[in-house]
């Protein structure tokens, strides 16, 4: 059954995945069974190619492919000549049918792959900043991954190209503007006019780290205030760092709004809110109906069970979302004797396998791994060596921590330990592993 984000528009109703026990619906997915086939498949390195003409993540802002598509690129020694051709092809700013997202997902594999040592994918990106359309965005892009010595001769191109009218898009607060800034008068003026509204919300920040926690639910309340203001206590409260009480008095005003972060700030508030939540997953009109199983999944106990299930059962036909609900009855059914809630065990155990293997949500990829690894942990074991080749850094890392050190997991361990492009705390991982 296909599955629709927000994020995958209309025009993908003709398009569908792979079947995810193949080697392309694999690679889609991200697994790492599929990049250990395929390594041992070359003829089918094409499809490697086919992943990267498409970007098939299911949330593009969360779920992770260019890492894992840079190495199949490097390790199988495909041409990177294709990926740039693409980057150049979709130069235009997106349409609203850009469901394929072929630009992002070329510059993002082109700076991952750069990082391995490809110098034709580093001059391209290069290239690209001199005389490409979407220049501004590759250009802080590779920022965040590249050595400062790999880009930061470009400012004169930047100085150069910018004008007013690239203003919004910048937050010179960041690299390279940040670095930049000093250089150029032209490059100044457009970065003082990025930035003029900014001192203002900065300020609004730092009164809000001095408020009390009454101060800080007073201004929930204040007239006027916006969603984005209230966004912005919501956002303190949750970092306090102890609780807020106070909170859950003002939860019900709030409720109808839906405010962003209110779910993440009463979360916050660990057992206080589990009342609360028990009476909003009772009531079907409430709403907080829906979020309050998530809450409940945090902190609630073994009588928090049906509505678990019963939350579980509304995402059937969802990709997302599972991750909360699935953790925490993971949490709960670890902690009861292994004889009871066992069908309720074996039915959770079912829905992780197959959420792991057929999702292309890959973000939620490694809470499902962290449960069968507290309710079915010698099979789970049994096969984390393949996610040491997984799309994930945090399914890499939970790899790296416990999987058995055969001959060919510490083969994969070493690889994760010396490669440039892997996440900072795999590599520390996989280096305390082999120690």
């Amino acid at each position: 059954m296909q599955h629709q984000s927000g994020f995958m528009l209309a025009v993908m109703m003709d398009w569908h995945y792979s079947p995810y026990l193949g080697l392309y619906g694999g690679l889609q997915r991200g697994h790492g069974t599929a990049a250990a086939r395929l390594r041992d498949r070359p003829e089918h390195a094409s499809l490697v190619y086919a992943c990267i003409g498409r970007d098939t993540r299911w949330d593009r802002q969360v779920d992770d492919r260019y890492t894992y598509l840079a190495r199949l690129l490097r390790d199988l020694r495909l041409d990177p000549a294709p990926v740039v051709a693409q980057l150049r092809a979709c130069a235009a700013p997106p349409g609203p049918d850009d469901d394929d997202n072929r630009f992002e997902l070329a510059a993002g594999v082109l700076t991952a792959l750069a990082g391995t040592g490809d110098l034709q994918a580093r001059e391209a990106l290069r290239d690209y900043i001199r005389d490409g359309t979407r220049w501004i965005e590759t250009l802080e892009g590779l920022c965040d991954e590249w050595p400062v010595d790999w880009w930061d001769d470009l400012w004169e191109t930047a100085a150069a190209r910018i004008d007013a009218e690239h203003a919004p898009q910048l937050w010179p607060h960041s690299q390279p503007w940040q670095r930049w800034y000093g250089r150029d008068r032209r490059l100044d003026t457009v970065l003082d006019a990025a930035g003029r509204d900014r001192p203002r919300a900065r300020t609004r920040r730092t009164d809000l780290a001095a408020a009390s926690d009454d101060e800080l639910v007073g201004h929930l309340l204040a007239p006027g205030a916006g969603r984005g203001s209230i966004a912005a206590v919501l956002r303190h409260i949750r970092c306090r760092g102890h609780p807020v009480p106070q909170l859950l008095d003002v939860a019900e005003r709030l409720a109808l709004a839906r405010p962003p972060g209110l779910l993440g700030a009463l979360g916050a508030q660990g057992r206080l809110v589990v009342p609360l939540a028990r009476a909003w997953a009772s009531d079907p009109d409430h709403p907080l109906f829906l979020d309050a199983p998530h809450l409940l999944a945090q902190h609630g106990d073994v009588q928090d069970i049906p509505v678990l299930l019963a939350a579980l059962d509304r995402l059937a036909d969802r990709w997302c979302g599972h991750d909360t609900l699935t953790e925490g009855l993971a949490r709960i059914l670890a902690d009861a004797p292994d004889s009871a809630h066992a069908h309720t065990r074996a039915r959770l155990v079912r829905q992780l396998r197959g959420l792991l293997i057929a999702s292309p949500h890959s973000y939620e990829r490694a809470s499902h791994l962290r449960s069968l690894l507290l309710l079915d942990a010698t099979r789970t074991t049994r096969v984390l060596p393949f996610f040491l080749l997984d799309c994930e850094p945090t399914v890499r890392l939970l790899a790296a921590q416990h999987t058995p050190l055969t001959d060919q997991s510490r083969y994969w361990i070493i690889q994760l330990r010396d490669d440039p492009i892997e996440d900072d705390e795999v590599r520390h991982t996989a280096a305390q592993r082999l120690a």
